[in-house]
């Protein structure tokens, strides 16, 4: 048994040897064999893309890709504080290899006059509007505190009428307390509605100039 594994052994280094000397003496082989200098720069350049490094030496960017009905998002490049439009963006984009690109900031806004805002509205010059005028002051109570305008007064009970608290006696019916609180919240409903014309008018002047540059569309 030990010799025929040892005849085996010498059968196969024979082949080994055999084929390495056709390996360097084929006419394919020369001129194509690299350098010990070229197999060193294979050797780092495969270190550094092990270690997270590019070609160009830049750091490699980690990557963390879901999948969300049938599209994938990379939320690697996206911060704790980025809004949420911007990843839906780059979801609906279905392209996670392609980074978001940062958006260049604005311009800062030409400083105008108070006297000039709004003007485009209300002359109509040929100026962009950056501001629209500020509403007018709000309502106030009786002891100089401001109260909001969109918020009608509670309707107080009828004159001579039971409180809504307190059951009547003897027990109205079911029809007449039905036909009574609609009566009720059809005034209510009215109040909240004259609450909320009025806080509109608050807003007349930036109306008229939103108004003026839709009709000169």
């Amino acid at each position: 048994m030990s010799n025929a594994r040892s005849r085996l052994d010498a059968v196969l280094q024979c082949l080994l040897e055999k084929s390495d000397v056709d390996r360097d003496s084929s006419p394919s082989a020369a001129g194509k064999r690299p350098s010990a200098r070229f197999s060193h720069h294979r050797r780092k350049k495969r270190k550094e893309t092990d270690d997270g490094l590019t070609e160009g030496g830049q750091q490699r960017q980690n990557t963390y890709i879901i999948k969300l009905f049938d599209r994938s998002v990379d939320l690697a490049q996206f911060a704790e504080s980025t809004p949420l439009y911007p990843i839906c963006r780059a979801w609906m984009r279905n392209s996670p290899a392609v980074r978001e690109r940062e958006r260049s900031p604005s311009p800062p806004l030409p400083a105008l006059p108070e006297d000039e805002e709004g003007a485009e509205g209300l002359n109509g010059k040929s100026q962009d509007v950056y501001k629209l005028p500020p509403p007018c002051a709000g309502l106030e109570s009786a002891g100089g505190e401001s109260v909001s305008a969109r918020i009608p007064s509670p309707l107080p009970p009828e004159d001579g009428g039971p409180s809504p608290d307190m059951t009547p006696d003897p027990r109205p019916s079911m029809s007449s307390l039905i036909y009574k609180n609609m009566e009720r919240w059809k005034k209510i409903r009215q109040r909240w509605k004259e609450a909320s014309h009025r806080n509109q008018l608050r807003y007349a002047e930036s109306m008229k100039i939103l108004k003026e540059m839709y009709e000169r569309q």
